[in-house]
């Protein structure tokens, strides 16, 4: 976004922010808020944009409060307030192949002087070769864009096609108040083959998963933020103070700061030209001696060039180790201070400026340093910087005790968070909630506009790559302050929104309203053409004409402000009815697994697939990643019917990822009538599952814990608690592992559906503890059924089963680890086939079992490593090992064989093992 432009507010936001300076930033314990600023109820979401969004990624707003916005699908578009009519200026029509993962139109920002000249930047992959391309580009007064009038400023190099290295892209543009373009690129490395730590593979072939070779190279520019200065010919000059000096001998002078993951966004402080950075980081919930910290992300406020870190090091400068993966043998820790690439894909210099600590830092689980961010997904946004202009005359504008403060979101955590900072000393003052009863969904971008207001896009669920494909509960609002008065709400629902001619429509205006109890009065236009065709507050308009129209309701309140809402109207089409006949919602799959799918279509014109009228060509399956709340896009098919592979995507131990489908049909659409388009998408559970990611819970809670398997576990589970995961579907599923903490009585674990009432499918009896820490991990035979429910694990009858004696150390109640669910599920039969046994299945305690197996691999796959899982906490590698099981207690060995595309598969041999002095 222009800085200078917007003197008044901020700069563009990002999805990541950064600090550069040398100096380190004072930290405390906590940061609470000012308390001076304006209460939730001073504000209104206003909203803009809610449907027909397809991967929205990044806006901007013009002098004139024109928004423009770019869609990772190739689209730039304009909104013009006034009237929310849309206009698309440009579109790349980017095929579903390169849609995988993140490549597309990726950065937009305006030009200082976009009212005069038009200009604005995009940053974009290029359709035929494997780069990026940044390019200034003229807007015409008819908010359309020549692509003739391209200039070129420069492009690199990316892996596209080379694993996943195309999931971090970065992408983010910013201008400074001095004209300086800033760009944020991605690290380019495949993030899902290392166990959830550092991309530093060196083995020859793996380039692509060595950020070594692009953050960490001074001669590459990606994993950076690069800073120039367009020139009025489309060329761009390098401005002083950048990291490197023009002529240093393998070193890039465009680079201002370098060693970032996936700096997502960045934004620039109007007035002191700070550079804001949020940087993404690696999934590993626990840190590994062996391997690195747990993952962690950060907020960076750079007011210098500077080196920060990765993939050598990360958060406030926690180091990772050396690790070899030729030889799966660990070095020492990295150097931070005097960091050294000496990766044979590093181009450029040896030794390196030393990594620079963040402003803010954080995991997965609540941070000791900064509590007011929560727990939840790590995904920090970075937005704007506020700056008050007291000539704005707009009364909408943010009040004055905002000035100089950094707005920032959670794309994982849903919300918004306010940070003073010390702008002499770059110290974090206090962090301040923004609009915590408001409800975002995936906040992803936000900009002040030079009317003082907030503009923000939730990125919504689900994926736009597909044909007509949009974003579910994805939006773009104008945040307005409105203590001086609200303006009126203009909301309503047509009964129907597409259909045959003439069409007659329904309208429902009785949700508008004004907030401050005024009376309002309601213009129709039903096709959007300027002319009122209502005053009534639920009118009907019959469309006799075939076409899509835009209805426009604007209510006007007793003081003269005005709300206004949109929606299409499509008349002589119908929008498809699309939804997957397989696999099931919840239905069970491992990352690695090959899904068989098929898609059922009715459209009222085209047919049915049922009728075999559909054009199958027309109907798009995609692939995505869940971890936490959100989803990563992965591969796009396409057919009514085929078998998706869900790629194994590794985020490391204890990350709560799970497989994704989405499914879309464009219809033919008629003449004069555009194509409409029908959705679905489901979402797949893995059979391999902590505890701890249950969807619902009554009376237990998750704790810490580095001996739990991804260091954390359900505990305090008592008498009739329980804890819940939906969607599930248990077609395919014949049994179920648990593993467990006993307590120091007995209990029965309950598998029940619907509710903690429902029907019952399965119990098992966990006797007390025989030992502090214990873990066992008894299995339950299952009978579901299929169709898409919720599953309860209850708790009941405790102190009815085993030892009434407490074992030293041991709690009251039991505790949850993890969970297995064996069978194939909605997966084919594409998988290793495995066969386990024991030398012995049962005994007193201090049990030595020998423990084999083998496995089969698919066709042209080969098994690569086999894990025994030992069901007490512990695991050893290869096909045999010899086990002592010391305290009485149900076990479930399980082994896990892993074949050569990632795809695994296990067998379980149950053991008992008895209280020898009973």
């Amino acid at each position: 976004m222009s800085a200078s432009r917007h003197r008044a507010v901020a700069a563009m936001i990002g999805m990541a922010v950064a600090v550069g300076s040398l100096a380190t930033a004072s930290v405390s314990a906590a940061h609470p808020g000012e308390g001076d600023h304006a209460d939730s109820s001073s504000f209104e979401k206003i909203p803009l944009v809610t449907e027909g969004l397809s991967d929205p990624f990044e806006l901007d707003v013009a002098d004139d409060g024109r928004v423009v916005y770019i869609e990772r699908t190739g689209a730039v578009k304009v909104l013009e307030q006034d009237t929310l009519r849309q206009t698309t200026a440009l579109d790349f029509g980017y095929s579903l192949d390169l849609l995988t993962q993140s490549d597309g139109l990726l950065g937009l920002t305006l030009d200082n002087d976009f009212a005069e000249n038009g200009w604005l930047y995009l940053l974009w992959s290029d359709p035929d070769v494997a780069k990026m391309n940044l390019s200034r580009f003229t807007m015409g007064p008819d908010n359309t864009i020549d692509p003739a009038s391209e200039e070129r400023l420069l492009d690199y190099t990316i892996w596209r096609g080379e694993g996943r290295a195309n999931s971090h892209m970065g992408g983010s543009l910013a201008m400074g108040p001095d004209g300086n373009l800033h760009v944020a690129t991605g690290d380019n490395a495949d993030p899902f083959d290392q166990s959830g730590y550092t991309p530093i593979d060196e083995r020859e072939g793996r380039r692509a998963w060595d950020a070594q070779g692009t953050s960490a190279n001074t001669d590459d520019l990606r994993g950076k933020v690069l800073r120039i200065h367009p020139e009025d010919d489309g060329t761009y000059t390098v401005p002083e103070g950048n990291l490197f000096a023009p002529g240093t001998e393998g070193a890039r002078p465009e680079i201002y700061g370098m060693g970032f993951r996936n700096p997502f966004r960045i934004t620039v402080d109007p007035e002191t030209s700070a550079v804001l950075v949020g940087d993404y980081g690696p999934d590993a919930r626990v840190a590994n001696p062996l391997r690195g910290p747990e993952g962690m992300v950060e907020l960076i406020r750079m007011t210098e060039p500077g080196n920060h870190g990765w993939p050598y090091c990360h958060a406030n400068n926690q180091a990772y180790i050396d690790y070899d993966f030729a030889t799966g043998e660990s070095g020492e820790a990295f150097d931070c201070a005097n960091p050294v690439n000496e990766s044979p894909n590093n181009t450029g210099l040896r030794e390196l400026p030393p990594s620079q600590l963040p402003l803010v830092w954080y995991g997965y689980g609540e941070s000791p340093e900064f509590p007011e961010l929560a727990s939840g997904g790590a995904a920090p946004m970075a937005g704007p910087v506020y700056r008050y202009d007291a000539e704005n005359p707009v009364k909408t504008k943010f009040p004055e005790s905002y000035d100089g403060h950094w707005f920032v979101s959670e794309y994982a955590r849903n919300f918004y968070k306010v940070l003073s900072i010390d702008e002499a000393t770059g110290d974090l003052l206090s962090i301040d909630p923004f609009l915590p009863e408001e409800s975002f969904v995936s906040p992803f971008e936000a900009e002040f506009g030079p009317d003082g207001s907030l503009y923000i896009m939730d990125f919504g669920s689900g994926r736009g790559a597909g044909r007509g494909s949009t974003n579910t509960d994805a939006g773009i609002y104008r945040v307005d302050y409105v203590a001086d008065g609200r303006r009126p709400i203009s909301s309503f629902t047509p009964d129907v929104e597409s259909g045959s001619a003439p069409l007659t429509v329904s309208f429902d205006g009785e949700a508008s309203h004004s907030p401050d109890g005024l009376d309002i009065t309601y213009a129709w236009d039903f096709e959007n053409d300027g002319v009122v065709d209502s005053t009534e507050v639920s009118p009907v308009h019959t469309y006799e004409e075939r076409g899509q129209f835009s209805a426009r309701l604007t209510v006007t309140d007793s003081d003269g402000l005005t709300g206004v809402a949109v929606q299409k109207i499509t008349a002589g089409n119908t929008r498809p009815e699309v939804s997957f006949d397989t696999p099931a919602d919840g239905g069970f799959a491992e990352l690695g697994d090959t899904v068989p799918y098929s898609v059922d279509v009715v459209d009222a014109e085209d047919g049915s697939t049922a009728a075999g009228t559909i054009d199958c060509s027309r109907v798009t399956v995609n692939t995505q990643l869940g971890h936490d709340t959100h989803a990563h896009p992965l591969d796009n098919y396409t057919g009514c019917s085929g078998s998706v592979f869900l790629d194994p995507a590794d985020h490391g131990v204890g990350q709560n990822v799970y497989g994704v489908l989405g499914a879309g049909y464009q219809d033919l659409g008629t003449e004069g009538v555009p194509e409409l388009t029908g959705q679905d998408r489901i979402r797949l559970q893995v059979k391999d599952k902590e505890a701890e990611f249950f969807s619902e819970a009554s009376g237990v809670t998750v704790a810490d814990d580095s001996s739990a398997r991804g260091g954390r576990l359900v505990s305090d589970v008592d008498d009739g608690d329980w804890i819940a995961f939906e969607p599930v579907d248990l077609t395919g599923i014949t049994g179920l592992t648990l593993g467990v903490v006993p307590g120091a009585a007995g209990a029965t674990v309950e598998v029940r559906t619907g509710s903690p009432t429902g029907p019952k499918i399965g119990q098992v009896k966990v006797g007390a503890a025989a030992a502090a820490g214990q873990v066992v991990s008894p299995s339950i035979d299952i009978e579901g059924q299929s169709g898409t429910t919720t599953l309860y694990l209850v708790v009941s009858d405790r102190g009815q089963s085993g030892s009434t004696e407490q074992a030293q150390g041991a709690d009251d109640a039991l505790a949850l680890d993890w969970l297995v669910f064996h069978g194939r599920g909605v997966a084919d039969a594409t998988a290793p086939v495995v066969q386990a046994e024991a030398s012995r299945t049962g005994g007193p305690d201090n049990l030595s079992v020998e423990l084999s197996g083998s496995a089969v691999a698919p066709e042209d796959r080969e098994i690569t490593s086999y894990l025994w899982d030992l069901g007490d906490g512990t695991t050893s590698e290869g096909q045999e090992v010899t086990h002592e099981y010391s305290a009485p207690g149900r076990y479930t060995a399980r082994l896990i064989a892993t074949d050569s595309e990632g795809t695994r598969d296990w067998a379980t041999v149950e053991l008992v093992v008895a209280d020898s002095g009973r």
